[in-house]
């Protein structure tokens, strides 16, 4: 996929998927022609991208917003397979063209979020909803109550994208103990997961977590670190169900997370390596399992098949 690993789980478009998006009825401008000499799929959807709003009427397009959004949706769906830096630079051209309208831009946000940011967004992709984010948070036009939940997503984003550092933060454990991320070991990997035991989700993957061999063998050859955050306010009760918590694993309340991390799902686990670059922001517990599963097989293989040393004399 040559739009960047962590965008996940898109369905596989064939180079006649971009012939067919151009020729859709009834959309709001002509889409792109793309010439028939470009054969392979990242040469189509890197022109289909790269001119899609040429012909567009941004003046008059948002009249109709329901219209805007489904081309909005046509021109995500090919953003997968065009070069990254293509995709970045028509999002800023796009966004420059509109700023000029500070309530188009809004709208165009708006849009954006849905396609990029919400729980039924059509790509998953924090890089590329990041600049829409950001410029209605640096716009001086708009009111401090429209940008808002805007200026919050940018500034989550902006410190946990995948491949940054993740942000150190403060927590409490259930001993009263002050701690921070930081001071977790440099040379194990580490399973940031934030949940809350009355969510009925987060406490199914907390079981699955706890119970997994495989996990936990990683854990006790100190390879691998379980740090479970609850983002609210110590209670008696928290203390009291933390008590049945896997005992290998770190455990804190950090009522502020939110304010510091991504937190749209529940339960949300970072995964983060020994210098706690973060791997992945998306993964589910079941998907984890399986990929350390997968990795502990491969271990085990590569294991077997190394010659005995022989025996020292």
């Amino acid at each position: 996929m040559k739009f960047k690993s962590y965008i996940l789980s898109l369905t596989l478009l064939s180079a006649a998927a971009v012939g067919s998006a151009q020729n859709k009825p009834n959309t709001l401008f002509e889409y792109p022609d793309v010439p028939q000499n470009l054969t392979t799929l990242t040469e189509r959807s890197n022109f289909y991208i790269e001119n899609f709003w040429k012909r567009a009427n941004l003046k008059s397009a948002f009249s109709s917003v329901a219209r805007l959004d489904q081309a909005f949706g046509d021109y995500v769906d090919l953003m997968p397979y065009a070069d990254a830096n293509i995709v970045h630079k028509s999002i800023n051209d796009l966004i420059t063209q509109v700023a000029k309208d500070p309530h188009n831009l809004l709208t165009l946000a708006e849009i954006a979020e849905g396609k990029f940011y919400s729980d039924s967004a059509r790509i998953a992709c924090d890089e590329c909803y990041l600049p829409f984010a950001q410029a209605v948070a640096d716009s001086k036009k708009l009111s401090k109550a429209e940008k808002s939940r805007f200026a919050y997503q940018a500034n989550i984003l902006a410190h946990t994208q995948v491949g940054m550092i993740a942000p150190n933060f403060t927590y409490t454990t259930p001993a009263g103990e002050t701690r921070q991320l930081d001071d977790l070991p440099k040379d194990a990997y580490v399973v940031l997961f934030v949940n809350d035991p009355d969510c009925d989700e987060c406490e199914l993957a907390r079981v699955r977590l706890a119970a997994d061999y495989v996990i936990n063998d990683l854990q006790d050859r100190g390879l691998l670190k379980i740090l479970s955050i609850y983002p609210g306010e110590i209670s008696d009760e928290w203390k009291d169900r933390t008590s049945v918590y896997n005992k290998r694993w770190e455990v804190g309340a950090a009522p502020d997370i939110d304010e510091i991390y991504d937190l749209r799902h529940a339960p949300v686990i970072y995964y983060l390596n020994g210098q706690h670059k973060i791997l992945s922001k998306s993964l589910t517990a079941d998907q984890l399992i399986e990929a350390f599963r997968v990795v502990s097989e491969k271990m085990k293989a590569n294991r077997q098949n190394t010659p005995a040393e022989a025996p020292k004399e």
